[in-house]
C-alpha cells in the first residue's frame, strides 16, 4: 500500500487541491489561498475573524467547528494552526 502523501501549501496552490488540517482531533479540508474569494481575503486582512472562518471553512465545516464549542480564547490556536497548514502568516 503506498504511503499517504502530505499536501503542502505550495502543491495545493499549484494543483488547486484541498489542504488537510486537524485541530483538537477534528479534521478539516481547506481550500488553498488561491481559491479564496475576495471577501475571505478582506475578512482576513481586516481581522474579521468569524467572517474569515466561515469563508475559509465553508458552511458545513464551520458548523462542525462550532459544534466543538470553542471559546474566544481558543480561536487564536485554531487560526494559527490554520495559517500554518496553509503556509500563510498573520496580517
Amino acid at each position: 500500500m503506498p504511503a499517504a502523501r502530505k499536501t503542502t501549501p505550495t502543491a495545493a496552490e499549484a494543483l488547486a487541491e484541498k489542504v488537510p488540517f486537524t485541530y483538537n482531533g477534528v479534521d478539516y479540508q481547506l481550500e488553498p489561498t488561491s481559491e479564496w474569494s475576495y471577501e475571505v481575503l478582506e475578512a482576513f486582512e481586516d481581522g474579521r475573524l468569524s467572517s474569515f472562518l466561515r469563508g475559509v471553512l465553508g458552511d458545513e465545516q464551520h458548523e462542525k467547528f462550532k459544534a466543538t464549542k470553542p471559546r474566544v480564547k481558543d480561536l487564536e490556536g485554531f487560526v494559527l494552526g490554520l495559517q500554518g497548514a496553509l503556509g500563510i502568516s498573520g496580517n
